[in-house]
């Protein structure tokens, strides 16, 4: 039963409870609201796109509980194998990884990850962890884990939900013997309970799409959620749990794979923001500000996108940090060329001509390049989600791999992979000189 609710541009109403209040009013989540949501540099681009991280978590946790519901309603004996109560557990566990899904972020999202910390320097429980972590560099995900072990040391969360959570928004995070010991009774639940938070999709997905196109004003990321979602459901195959979309449904979730191809390559991966991140990533590489990313959770969750834009401001002010200047200044380097594939020769060709040419005149240059995966839906099947499609026949219907289905699907079975070359802005005219 919800206790409140609020207005959202997106859901239009988004519901909650007094338990899920008391985890939106902390200090630890309410930092998301000056958390950019795109980065603040989205904004050069799109004016309206300054929305943030807090609102996006509310739409996840929202897209969660109806994917939840909806997963139940259509796999209704299954679930009768559990207690009203421990469904109401899960529905609490699915709703809560929505919301907590990015409390992890720093500053301008993405972007201050290249100076994040090694991963074994996170004061972790590793409790949490299925197996010794790897010596890698910590991702947001990580903080994301070491703020809600947080919440779950100052009782804030009960610590088999806290693991829970963890286990459904991290892929090396471990579950509680609670969760693990309803497994029994369903097997692969925890797999589809994962995938409604990260999979093909999911409430991060269904509400990212929505509500980045929005607020930047396109129409790319649209989609029909609603038909989307009265489409999906959960059947048992072949021993375990799968997605189901009804044929009826299909056409949804191309639009869904649509909206996401369009969106990387026409908002995401727009050229200016892409020549901006690479402002941004050089002017704290450098060392133009000082941006240090903490290690303790309290230090950690103080840090936002504000205390940094300052540390810009202030930079700006002096002509030799080339980097803040030019940012905030928004003076933005031309891009001369986009490359979809450079491993492909004829394109590694063109790049490096593009690089000898400007260094033999002394243009300075730089690229800066993305790499992102559409699906994996046409993966091997031990690596990837499994959803099937409902086809109809006389009596009953099949299930077939929704891989070999959708044409479409087939023909967006890639990578997207942008290098895009970019020349200074002082050295424009020498350029345009050589061509």
């Amino acid at each position: 039963m919800s206790d409140y609710e609020l207005r959202d541009p997106v859901h239009k109403r988004i519901a909650f409870n007094e338990f899920e209040r008391g985890i939106i009013d902390h200090p630890f989540f309410q930092r998301l609201r000056f958390i950019s949501q795109l980065g603040f540099i989205q904004a050069y681009v799109y004016p309206g796109a300054v929305h943030d991280r807090f609102s996006h978590a509310l739409g996840a946790m929202h897209v969660a509980g109806r994917l939840f519901g909806r997963v139940v309603e259509s796999a209704h004996e299954i679930f009768s194998r559990l207690t009203v109560e421990e469904i109401q557990g899960l529905r609490s566990r699915v709703r809560l990884a929505g919301l907590l899904h990015d409390i992890g972020h720093g500053p301008f999202s993405h972007a201050s990850e290249i100076v994040f910390p090694k991963l074994r320097d996170l004061p972790l429980e590793w409790t949490f962890w299925r197996g010794e972590p790897a010596d890698r560099q910590a991702v947001h995900e990580d903080y994301s884990v070491l703020l809600i072990q947080t919440l779950a040391q100052k009782g804030v969360l009960e610590p088999n939900m806290a693991h829970d959570i963890c286990s459904l928004i991290h892929a090396d995070a471990a579950s509680s013997s609670w969760l693990s010991g309803l497994e029994e009774r369903i097997p692969s639940l925890q797999k589809v309970l994962k995938g409604l938070i990260s999979g093909e999709v999911d409430c991060d997905r269904m509400d990212y799409l929505l509500r980045d196109s929005y607020y930047c004003g396109v129409a790319y990321g649209q989609y029909d959620i609603d038909w989307l979602i009265s489409s999906m459901g959960v059947e048992e195959y072949d021993g375990s749990l799968v997605f189901t979309i009804s044929e009826n449904g299909v056409r949804a979730f191309e639009d869904l794979l649509l909206a996401r191809y369009h969106m990387i390559d026409q908002v995401y991966c727009h050229k200016t923001k892409m020549g901006f991140t690479h402002y941004l990533e050089q002017a704290i590489i450098s060392g133009e500000i000082d941006l240090k990313i903490p290690t303790d959770p309290y230090a950690y969750a103080a840090l936002h996108d504000g205390a940094v834009i300052e540390q810009f401001f202030d930079a700006a002010r002096e002509e030799k940090n080339y980097w803040s200047v030019h940012l905030m200044r928004r003076l933005t380097a031309k891009r001369i060329l986009r490359l979809h594939d450079v491993v492909q020769p004829e394109d590694r060709k063109t790049l490096e001509e593009l690089k000898s040419m400007c260094d033999q005149a002394g243009v300075k240059w730089f690229t800066h390049g993305v790499m992102k995966e559409l699906t994996f839906l046409g993966e091997a099947p031990e690596k990837t989600q499994k959803i099937f499609v409902k086809k109809k026949k006389i009596s009953g219907y099949d299930l077939v791999p929704i891989f070999q289905y959708s044409d479409l699907l087939q023909k967006y079975n890639e990578k997207l992979q942008f290098t895009d070359f970019f020349v200074h802005r002082e050295d424009l005219g020498k350029f345009q000189g050589l061509v």
